[in-house]
């Protein structure tokens, strides 16, 4: 973000208006988080099918493109069907090993990592940075990368009992593999897996019908509940949970109480940038949604739906994209915007905590949303906005009146 242009007010990347003309099928746009690069599979003819970025397409054809993602370090990958044969090529360059199928593909946030979920014969793993795990399973599902690509995993099957053997099942045939090596234990099922910032793994376990826990790197906390949500790693050593218990639910941390308020529902817990706050999505009362910060709840609820909260920069603000009377809007420390909406995209405060925007839709057109007033452009497509490091400057990437643009608006400039 440091690197990005922040000084060209406005460029005009691409027209993609003309693709509609040059293309049988144009799928999906997606656009790079800098905003300089727009991309699309398109279809050439006979069903053939490339990507085709700032509109130039790739020399090769494939039967299908899936996972077309821009990748921070600049480069273009997706997973590709040729030959009957599925693969990854990264910048116009396929891998060697070819899959019967793959999918999920994934990158680290410093794209020193890229994998995704293949198939070979009757087994499952992953591909990481062109090479698979050493052991495959049974079934492997889903995908995390560890925030610095240093390791991936995802939940796999080590047993194949017959389909009807449901005591091997209730046994548990489910764990978690981590960069291709298997907890020692198996679960009923197992969830919510996630990395510390230096790479621990931990995920919630279905231990019998009404006994969850969770596991850390592969060990068992002692405390058993009723029920249990996703853990969030609040540090390297402490991890913080929704479970279920006699009063309600309530958050603890490494298996202990943390909150001493208890509600009909708890879910969504998200750590302040600092560690010293949490907040999380609650139920105070049947039918009815908040946001918590440290157990205390915002007085106003909403009867439709309460998003994953979001910190400022700061930790001294919350917002959260909320749902009422059937429009969607944003609420700031339990205020909601006056402006509702079909749909609301998740918000992001500036560096220093004082200005907060959105994407949002309504009637079929995009508008930014500052500080809970609407911006004076109207776009055809929009990606969600990005403040700059200063937290003076929103970059905008959007499609009007066919044409994909690149701007750099000021915050006065966004309303005015």
């Amino acid at each position: 973000m440091f690197n990005w242009d922040w000084e060209t007010k406005e460029k005009l990347v691409c027209d993609v208006s003309e693709y509609n003309d040059k293309f049988c099928l144009v799928h999906e746009f997606i656009v790079s988080p800098d905003g300089e690069k727009i991309a699309a599979v398109v279809e050439i003819e006979d069903k053939r099918v490339t990507p085709c970025i700032n509109g130039k397409t790739w020399d090769d054809t494939f039967e299908r493109v899936c996972f077309l993602r821009l990748i921070t370090d600049g480069s273009v990958a997706c997973l590709v069907l040729k030959n009957y044969e599925w693969t990854m090529a990264k910048d116009e360059v396929l891998l060697d090993e070819t899959f019967d199928y793959a999918w999920n593909l994934q990158f680290s946030k410093d794209a020193s990592c890229v994998a995704f979920n293949v198939k070979k014969g009757d087994s499952y793993g992953v591909c990481v940075n062109g090479k698979v795990w050493d052991n495959l399973f049974f079934d492997a599902r889903d995908l995390f990368i560890a925030p610095d690509g240093s390791k991936t995993a995802c939940y796999v099957r080590t047993k194949n009992p017959q389909l009807l053997d449901i005591f091997s099942f209730k046994e548990g045939v489910w764990t978690v593999a981590v960069n291709g090596i298997a907890w020692d234990k198996n679960f009923i099922s197992v969830y919510g897996l996630t990395f510390s910032s230096q790479g621990r793994a931990a995920a919630t376990a279905r231990l019998s019908q009404q006994e969850f826990t969770v596991a850390v790197d592969g060990n068992l906390w002692n405390e058993i509940f009723p029920n249990a949500w996703e853990p969030v790693f609040v540090n390297e050593s402490d991890i913080c949970v929704p479970v279920k218990t006699e009063k309600g639910w309530s958050l603890v941390l490494n298996g202990k109480p943390l909150w001493n308020k208890y509600f009909v529902q708890l879910w969504h817990q998200t750590v302040s940038p600092d560690g010293k706050k949490i907040a999380a999505v609650v139920s105070p009362e049947f039918g009815k949604w908040t946001v918590a910060v440290d157990g205390v709840a915002w007085t106003r609820t909403f009867s439709q739906a309460v998003l994953p909260p979001q910190f400022s920069p700061d930790g001294k603000k919350v917002a959260s994209v909320v749902r009422e009377n059937n429009l969607w809007t944003v609420a700031v420390d339990g205020v909601a915007w006056n402006e509702g909406f079909e749909r609301v995209w998740t918000p992001q405060f500036s560096p220093d905590g004082s200005h907060i925007v959105a994407k949002a839709e309504r009637q079929g057109v995009f508008f930014i949303v500052l500080d809970g007033k609407i911006g004076k452009d109207v776009f055809d497509m929009l990606w969600e906005p990005v403040f700059s490091p200063d937290g003076e400057k929103i970059l905008v990437r959007c499609i009007k009146n066919g044409k994909y643009y690149r701007k750099i608006l000021s915050i006065g400039e966004i309303l005015r």
